[in-house]
């Protein structure tokens, strides 16, 4: 029977390649920062992003980042902080592709 194995996050993030598809949850509640901050510090690029079950500060600083290239959400919010300052520049400015589900 095959056992879990855990790896350090350094390298759990270098085995998401540039490019990948990557489904990303937690919203403001208990997103996965510390993997999103080292995906940052890898210099992951061209990130398909799909937000379950919404996007929070984890989508907001991998777009402020320059990581992903597109979201496909049903919502982007930081909650009671208000918008998601980054995704909204990287949307408007046109350098992040969106697929939205509500």
């Amino acid at each position: 029977m095959n056992k879990a194995r855990f790896v350090p996050l350094a390298e759990a993030a270098a085995a998401v390649p540039s490019g990948s598809r990557v489904v990303i949850g937690g919203a403001m509640v208990m997103p996965p920062m510390a993997f999103v901050r080292e995906l940052v510090r890898q210099g992951k690029t061209e990130l398909d992003l799909v937000c379950s079950p919404i996007g929070g500060m984890n989508v907001d600083m991998l777009a402020g980042a320059g990581c992903a290239r597109s979201v496909e959400f049903p919502q982007v919010s930081m909650g009671e902080f208000g918008m998601a300052p980054n995704f909204r520049r990287a949307v408007e400015a046109g350098s992040l592709k969106t697929r939205e589900h509500s």
